[in-house]
């Protein structure tokens, strides 16, 4: 029998769809991620470092001790490090912190030396039974705390986006009846809120940094606009400004261009994920949409901002350097019609000059011709008043045929 043959991505695209999914996990459970920001040259000591510690770093997802609960994860610009544990005895030990600090990052051996800076850690603890209010309010801030149901209702969580004293944030889950892998799914979905709500706000910073620096530069664009205008104006120095301006926004386009993409990206991701967690608000307190929204659609729309405003520079130095050019090509124009006039005018009197040249020379081709007869007949038939008579009578004759000569030569050249 024929076989057909696969496809070499078919095998590798399937697993794709698996490649990003926690290992299915069940309450009571205590976990923590990080996530770290890894430069491009950091990437080859990242994955040596990986491969030390495991069974290798294939693509761009390696779990490493699995069994024991700790996961490592390549991104395109950072890598997340997981740890989780259902260790009776490691939960039974900080019951009165709701399982909070079981995870710490000096106990986790794993991440120690790891490449990259500690961008975000997340501590989440998940239990069968509703939290004891007075415990969950050592452990989070109540007052604002954000509190909602989960997935459709099988779940309740408490965050109030805090940094507490191990330098991580705090989620505490209730399970309520989560059902085969969707406490993973849940906690996926809750630590890619965090991640990426976070990484979106690097380009926080930077947007602010370019809102400042488009208002000088708008302002330098404004006045070289007004310089095409005035009278006496110099084009170069125009030019010069203009070519000047439009390198420094090109330059902070390819500078800012990555992060502030990057920053609409995340918050895209962040929304999608808010959709999927299928909230149900609580009385009291604020959802994590909400909450989220609130406090990072601001920020977003200041990036959209700057981002629409320094490409909206750059197409106004376009625009202003057609109406440069215009001014330029007229100008010449100006100075080319200028330039014929004064040619036409030279050649006006190059004519004039030539027809008074013309006048002389019938003169002098006539006593020329003259002299030549005088030289031929004086010696036959002398010196008489007859004779003289003859040359008079002559001169008019060959001023006429000289005159009609050069007439006709001149007729010939035109026709030419």
């Amino acid at each position: 029998m024929t076989q057909i043959a696969d496809h070499p991505l078919r095998l590798a695209l399937s697993e794709l769809m698996h490649e990003r999914a926690l290992p299915v996990l069940a309450a009571p459970l205590a976990l923590r991620s990080w996530v770290l920001l890894v430069d491009d040259a950091d990437r080859a000591a990242e994955t040596e470092w990986v491969n030390r510690l495991g069974d290798g770093a294939e693509g761009r997802l390696a779990r490493i001790e699995a069994q024991a609960g700790r996961i490592w994860e390549r991104h395109g610009e950072f890598s997340t490090w997981l740890s989780y544990t259902s260790d009776p005895a490691a939960l039974q030990a900080a019951a009165d912190r709701l399982w909070f600090c079981v995870l710490r990052t000096e106990a986790f051996d794993w991440l120690s030396g790891a490449p990259g800076q500690v961008f975000r850690s997340v501590e989440i603890a998940v239990d069968r039974h509703a939290p004891d209010m007075d415990s969950l309010g050592r452990c989070l801030d109540l007052s604002t705390c954000v509190s909602c149901d989960a997935f459709d209702g099988r779940a309740q969580i408490w965050t109030d986006f805090r940094a507490h004293d191990n330098g991580a944030g705090r989620i505490f889950i209730h399970d309520k009846g989560l059902r085969n892998d969707e406490l993973s799914r849940l906690l996926q979905t809750l630590i890619e809120i965090g991640h990426y709500r976070k990484l979106a706000l690097l380009g926080f910073p930077e947007a602010r940094a370019i809102l400042t620096w488009l208002k000088g530069a708008e302002q330098r664009l404004v006045d070289m606009t007004r310089q095409l205008n005035r009278p006496g104006a110099s084009q170069d120095d125009i030019y010069d400004s203009l070519t000047a301006l439009s390198a420094d926004v090109e330059q902070r386009i390819n500078e800012v261009g990555f992060r502030l993409g990057a920053t609409e990206a995340y918050a895209r991701l962040v929304e999608d994920r808010l959709i999927s967690l299928r909230e149900r608000p609580v009385e009291g307190f604020s959802t994590m949409k909400a909450f989220i929204e609130r406090r990072l659609q601001p920020a977003m729309r200041t990036c959209e901002a700057a981002s629409a405003r320094l490409n909206d520079v750059s197409d106004r130095i376009g625009r202003v350097s057609d109406l440069l050019r215009a001014k330029v090509s007229i100008s010449l124009e100006t100075q080319n019609q200028l330039l014929l006039k004064n040619m036409n005018a030279r050649a006006e009197l190059q004519v004039k000059l030539s027809e008074l040249v013309e006048g002389l020379s019938v003169f002098a081709l006539s006593y020329y011709i003259i002299n030549l007869i005088k030289y031929v007949l004086e010696p036959v038939v002398g010196h008489s008043k007859g004779v003289t008579a003859g040359y008079s009578l002559g001169v008019i004759v060959v001023l006429v045929g000289a005159w009609q000569f050069i007439r006709r030569r001149k007729r010939k050249l035109r026709v030419e």
